[in-house]
């Protein structure tokens, strides 16, 4: 009983291993001119990638790219691959385009999986203006063939086949004027449910429902010439509750995983190559289990000078400083390796803007923590690299997009 309540006490979520972890999330991220120039573009690629912790690697990689067969009918294909701690994503998406009456647009969505019972097939309805102003709504059903995947494969613990399954309604709209940048993408899962097909499994046949959604954004303003200011902001929502009925009672087990970041900023140009920039990100974590209850409270301040001598070179360099807390059904969870709450860095960064369009950053984080005492013997504090590659499709009528 003694080790069952110990182990209980020390849950703790896969990234807390990385006590630089809500540092890392904001330099990972890309910056607002890197942001404009992907969205904006018919085709383009993108990674940010860098250190973890001393066993693995934050990656994510974006492309996307459209491919018009004539004035009407066009392909857009999209990538996105996320390596994050439990988040292992890989996902092809495919949209067959067809512009219905000026910039009314009609898609088709494909995404296929390995797995075939991981498939998703959609319909979608959008309104674009060029490459800056546009706002579109799916329905996508998703694992949609997972009962048919299942077709020859006996009764038994891998014959788990949907009674509801998943649909997925999405949003996503950007837009912009001189003195403001929005962008916004939202997912809406409904309710599954899941039964194992296994009757003679006795005790061991169970019931589930499960659903998850999220949300994303970005708002810019500028007030005022030479300031920008707004906000960033993310929410995810991922739960489940599984049942096993038996002869006198019904057992279950649940789990909702929920993560809300906000993070304004403000931006202060004093002249056209220097920009002052500060960000605060609030970030909650929750997650309920029948037997505990985490919570994760992180801050993370972050103040940067960018100083652009040169069109092809940008030079920053700043400070960071987050506050983490985590609880066990409202137990302070202690700190790892110096049980400080607390971590501070520098940041320089370096970032090479070519006139192909390709561009490249470099990110170093420098150990203000033990500063001056030990600062020699371990200055690194964690490397993030990004590039971003311009694709060109070959078109032959440049008035097709007008």
């Amino acid at each position: 009983m003694v080790a069952a309540l110990l182990g209980l006490l020390a849950f703790v979520q896969s990234e807390d291993y990385s006590i630089y972890y809500g540092l890392d999330a904001n330099i990972a991220q890309y910056s607002s001119y890197w942001e404009s120039t992907y969205e904006t573009s018919f085709s383009g690629f993108r990674t940010s990638q860098g250190c973890h912790d001393v066993r693995r690697w934050y990656m994510i990689y974006e492309a996307k790219t459209e491919a018009a067969f004539n004035r009407v009918l066009s392909l857009r294909y999209q990538f996105y691959m996320l390596r994050d701690y439990d988040a292992e994503i890989t996902r092809h998406r495919f949209e067959p385009t067809m512009r219905v009456w000026r910039d009314m647009y009609a898609h088709l969505v494909i995404v296929p999986a390995f797995y075939k019972r991981n498939d998703e097939v959609g319909l979608g309805l959008a309104w674009r203006r060029g490459n800056t102003d546009w706002i579109a709504f799916y329905a996508i059903a998703q694992a949609f063939d997972h009962n048919f995947s299942l077709l020859r494969i006996p009764q038994g613990p891998e014959r788990d086949p949907f009674s509801r399954i998943p649909f997925k309604f999405e949003l996503d709209a950007r837009g912009e004027r001189e003195w403001a940048r929005l962008r916004l993408h939202a997912e809406l899962g409904t309710e599954a449910g899941q039964y194992l097909d296994w009757p003679e499994g006795g005790e061991e046949v169970w019931e589930r429902d499960f659903d998850c959604s999220l949300a994303w954004g970005r708002l810019e303003l500028r007030p005022v010439p030479n300031v920008w200011l707004g906000a960033r902001a993310g929410y995810g929502l991922d739960r489940s509750q599984t049942f096993w009925p038996d002869r006198d009672s019904i057992m279950n087990t649940a789990d909702t995983l929920s993560n809300l970041w906000v993070e304004p900023f403000v931006s202060i140009y004093p002249t056209d190559h220097l920009e002052l920039r500060a960000e605060y990100r609030i970030w909650d974590t929750h997650r309920d289990m029948d037997s505990v209850s985490y919570y994760r409270d992180y801050d993370v301040l972050s103040a940067l000078a960018s100083w652009h001598p040169l069109p092809a070179l940008l030079i920053e360099a700043g400070y960071q400083r987050s506050w983490r807390y985590r609880y066990n059904n409202d137990t302070l969870i202690a700190e790892p390796w110096s049980g400080r709450h607390t971590q501070s860095r520098l940041l320089f960064n370096l970032e090479l803007r070519f006139k192909s369009g390709m561009m490249l950053t470099v990110k170093e984080g420098v150990e203000m923590d033990f500063f001056p005492k030990d600062f020699f013997r371990s200055p690194h504090n964690h490397t993030y690299i990004a590039l971003y590659l311009p694709l060109a499709i070959p078109r032959e009528d440049k008035s097709l997009r007008k």
